[in-house]
């Protein structure tokens, strides 16, 4: 009886070992909402994407094992974006999730920021990925919400872009809202764009087609990317790239 039990008790701490290395340990988030910007004859005002970022931080909010650091409007400079980026993210361990969320304006091949006056004054996309790169998490993810944010991504041989997938322990999942040469769409009568509000339903489980409690990279595209071209009439292509495994979790279900 008393071997039984202890087997029983084994079984028990392994499988609870296998569930907790299942998830990440912890989940760092930094979410940048840009919707007015101290320049506006250079990028005019947005009614989406103060309401994008809060949104996605109420999700990780309530998500186990999450920090959020939210930056909005005069708070989402370009030198405070970076800083925050790189201070965030430096926290993580090989067990851990980093997660960059942008709503704003965007330009082929980078971001603008609340003090964008020129091209000087983006965030490019290699400042990103470089940020991303010296992150010790192995899953990494960046959603970017912003008009031809589709031109974040690096031009192949041929010019032009293709998705790059692999298996390499350290993965990086670039997701944009549109195609380099497309604009994101959104209304003043939205409290989110068409991009965040069909991830958020992703995140909340309507992407979870097995059923297994998680939402991987290929189930998250497939569900948000016919839904955001349907809400859009056609006018808005969501794009995946990066360096990433299809089946890699992006959230776990609750």
């Amino acid at each position: 009886m008393k071997h039984t039990s202890m087997i029983k008790l084994i079984s028990l701490s392994l499988m609870l070992l296998l569930a907790a290395a299942a998830f990440p340990q912890k989940t760092y988030v930094v979410s940048v909402g840009i919707g007015e910007y101290k320049y506006p004859q250079v990028a005019p005002p947005l009614p989406c994407s103060v309401g994008d970022a809060r949104a996605v931080s109420r999700f990780f909010y309530k998500y186990n094992g999450s920090s959020v650091f939210m930056l909005l409007n005069s708070n989402a400079t370009r030198d405070h974006i970076l800083r925050v980026l790189k201070s965030e993210f430096a926290k993580s361990t090989p067990n851990d999730e980093i997660i960059f969320v942008y709503s704003g304006h965007g330009v082929q091949g980078g971001l603008t920021t609340y003090d964008t006056k020129d091209a000087s004054s983006l965030i490019t996309y290699n400042e990103i990925q470089n940020i991303m790169k010296s992150a010790k998490a192995r899953r990494k993810v960046i959603l970017a919400m912003a008009c031809y944010s589709g031109g974040l991504t690096l031009k192949n041989s041929n010019g032009g872009r293709t998705p790059r997938r692999s298996t390499q322990k350290t993965s990086v999942m670039l997701y944009t809202s549109s195609r380099a040469n497309e604009v994101s769409w959104e209304s003043p009568d939205m409290t989110n764009s068409f991009f965040i509000s069909r991830i958020l339903e992703a995140f909340r489980g309507a992407a979870d087609r097995n059923g297994d409690r998680k939402v991987t990279a290929r189930e998250l595209f497939n569900y948000v990317n016919p839904r955001v071209i349907s809400d859009t009439e056609g006018q808005q292509h969501p794009q995946m790239w990066g360096k990433f495994d299809d089946s890699m979790v992006v959230v776990y279900v609750k």
